[in-house]
């Protein structure tokens, strides 16, 4: 791919991350994403154009707000980095054609939709079922994907995230799987086709599982008083368990990994069950 094509695209994405700086600042709080216009979420003052530039603006203002001195956080310049590196990828991966940008429009949910999750541990309908129905008329542009790949993969998908979550409420009284994750899950179904299921919950659950056993060796929180671990819960006021991570990022991530590398990922698994049994 010529060098200024691969810089074009890159800008591109950039620039639609920085559009999803404002999706995950605005969609769980269930804010337009439209008007009014950006605006520095500490003193709220609008952002001039010039100051909005993806990347640059952030480093030429030395990570802080013209209006108020205060700093901008790093998550703004990432989301847009990784956006325009997600662009480029999607693009190598799959060629100028019409599935580039419908590839595009996932991996870029997927991207809001992860650091939504990290914020707020929610997983917002809002984008998780446009996403879905988008994936299930992703055959339209993407010849690799089949209607009933497609279809089976959403309704699988559903199904066994939905088992699970309802298994903890209705058995074990408590959330196992949180409905957004079974949500994301069947728009992940939808796109990728019934076969990823497996590698996409296999390599969520891997990695998520070695995040989290990270996170109970490295932290140190105190122990809970008697009045907090005596206080009831409800839905309104629920709060993680200690040392607990979201799913739906672990979710994302295993669906990038098979998008991009899928075929090599299944080659491998087959090459380490056949040691393993031959």
């Amino acid at each position: 791919m010529p060098v200024f094509v691969t810089i074009w695209v890159f800008a591109t994405g950039a620039v639609v991350g920085s559009f999803l700086n404002v999706v995950i600042a605005r969609v769980p709080k269930r804010q337009s994403i439209v008007s009014p216009g950006s605006r520095c979420p500490r003193c709220g003052n609008p952002i001039a154009w010039y100051d909005n530039i993806p990347l640059l603006s952030w480093i030429l203002l030395r990570a802080r707000c013209r209006s108020c001195g205060l700093p901008i956080s790093a998550r703004y310049p990432l989301v847009e980095l990784l956006a325009g590196i997600l662009a480029v990828a999607v693009l190598r991966h799959t060629g100028p054609n019409w599935a580039a940008l419908g590839y595009f429009v996932f991996v870029a949910a997927l991207l809001a939709l992860s650091y939504i999750d990290l914020d707020s541990w929610l997983l917002p309908h809002q984008i998780t079922w446009p996403l879905l129905a988008a994936g299930l008329l992703s055959p339209i542009w993407n010849r690799r994907l089949a209607w009933a790949d497609a279809a089976i993969g959403a309704a699988a998908g559903f199904a066994g995230f939905a088992a699970i979550a309802l298994l903890g409420e209705r058995l074990l009284k408590r959330e196992t799987m949180g409905w957004g994750d079974v949500w994301l899950l069947t728009a992940i179904g939808a796109w990728l086709g019934w076969p990823a299921l497996l590698p996409v919950v296999l390599l969520s659950a891997v990695q998520g599982a070695a995040v989290g056993t990270i996170l109970i060796a490295t932290r140190r929180d105190p122990d809970p008083s008697p009045a907090e671990a005596a206080a009831p819960s409800s839905d309104d006021d629920w709060v993680p368990p200690r040392h607990a991570v979201p799913y739906g990022p672990f979710l994302a991530l295993g669906a990038l990994e098979y998008l991009f590398f899928g075929d090599r990922l299944v080659s491998a698994w087959n090459s380490v069950l056949l040691r393993l049994f031959s």
